[in-house]
């Protein structure tokens, strides 16, 4: 049987230099690519595209490079674009700021290729605070590490994760209303992984038919918090996802194209009710736990805001912006919602 493959596949826009470096680990790794594809909606993508090839050139010039303009301005769309385009066995879709261990992806392959019968569907890499490398100028440090705060006590841990929702399992509400989290099958107890109900963007790896058998929603646009926690849990309906603890990368959370806090609550908070509208099963459920789950965020939010001294109120003004669309959503048929939001979502991107 021919080795496992894998390929960068990974969706960008207006940050060149941390993607030049960020192509620069993948492709350098100790079990290397087959190929990069990139989808950029950048103005000056093909400018963009000149960079990264001459970077590939130098450093893998037998590798498969595709270098497309982005269909759309989304990370969803880019990201089904760049799987459409991709041929390798496994992808993956780290962000363009996710800086990758020299073993990261022979970590993570080694536990493809040992599950033979293919029951796992996606790997996460670790998240590492510090650089595999040279820095790069403009990054966002993290004033908490979260992390490290419930290793050191249960407690604190159960009040970041239950009370103010700084878990993603807390954050997202399943459609099925569970998550499908199952063991480690047997034949991967050798390596250091551990099932997740849920993967973190920048860090994630996929089987390439599972993303094609299950694409990112394309009706979340511009900015769309909760893409991949949409994404991934769809993905786990179908097969395991796994967190490696090997398999290490730094996220360098780039600054740019960032929106305010108002505007960044309210897509969230649309973003669940759309995406329960479309995805689950009883509808009449995700209603009640919806409602149940944004009140719990309307009193976080108050508190976050009170306790960062933003008197006037975003984060909280943003999550009860969301009530004015909520007759239409639960209204709309799913598949109208794919033109209805999006149109909404460049309004609210444009105009806040």
């Amino acid at each position: 049987m021919s080795e496992l493959t894998w390929g960068l596949a990974i969706a960008t826009k207006d940050r060149i230099d941390v993607l030049q470096r960020c192509v620069e680990l993948a492709v350098t790794q100790s079990w290397p690519p087959v190929e990069v594809v990139v989808a950029d909606s950048s103005a000056d993508w093909a400018q963009n595209a000149e960079i990264i090839k001459a970077i590939l050139q130098r450093l893998a010039p037998d590798l498969r490079v595709v270098y497309l303009q982005g269909e759309a301005p989304s990370l969803t769309v880019q990201r089904n674009q760049a799987a459409r385009h991709a041929e390798a066995d496994i992808l993956f879709m780290i962000d363009d700021d996710s800086l990758m261990y020299p073993t990261c992806a022979e970590e993570i392959m080694k536990v493809y290729a040992a599950d033979t019968e293919g029951k796992i569907a996606g790997i996460q890499a670790s998240e590492s605070p510090h650089l595999p490398g040279i820095d790069v100028a403009g990054a966002q440090h993290r004033t908490l590490d979260v992390s490290a705060a419930r290793k050191k006590s249960r407690v604190l841990s159960w009040v970041l994760s239950k009370i103010f929702m700084m878990n993603k399992t807390e954050v997202f509400i399943p459609y099925d209303g569970t998550f499908h989290e199952a063991p480690v099958p047997a034949e991967l107890a050798q390596f250091q992984v551990v099932p997740v109900a849920l993967f973190g963007g920048f860090r994630m790896t996929f089987r390439r038919q599972a993303v094609l058998d299950t694409p990112f929603d394309a009706s979340l646009r511009y900015y769309c918090p909760g893409e991949d926690l949409d994404g991934s849990y769809r993905i786990s309906r179908n097969g395991l996802l796994l967190t490696c603890w090997t398999a290490k990368l730094h996220h360098y959370v780039s600054a740019s194209g960032r929106l305010n806090r108002r505007q960044v609550a309210l897509l969230w908070s649309l973003n669940q009710a759309v995406l329960l509208r479309r995805h689950a099963p009883d509808q009449a459920w995700a209603r009640r736990r919806y409602r149940r789950h944004m009140f719990h965020r309307i009193v976080i939010d108050i508190i976050k805001d009170i306790g960062m001294r933003r008197f006037d109120f975003p984060q909280t003004r943003g999550t009860l912006g969301a009530r004015r669309y909520l007759a239409d959503i639960w209204r709309m048929p799913p598949d109208r919602l794919d033109s209805w939001y999006p149109d909404e979502q460049r309004r609210i991107v444009k105009g806040m």
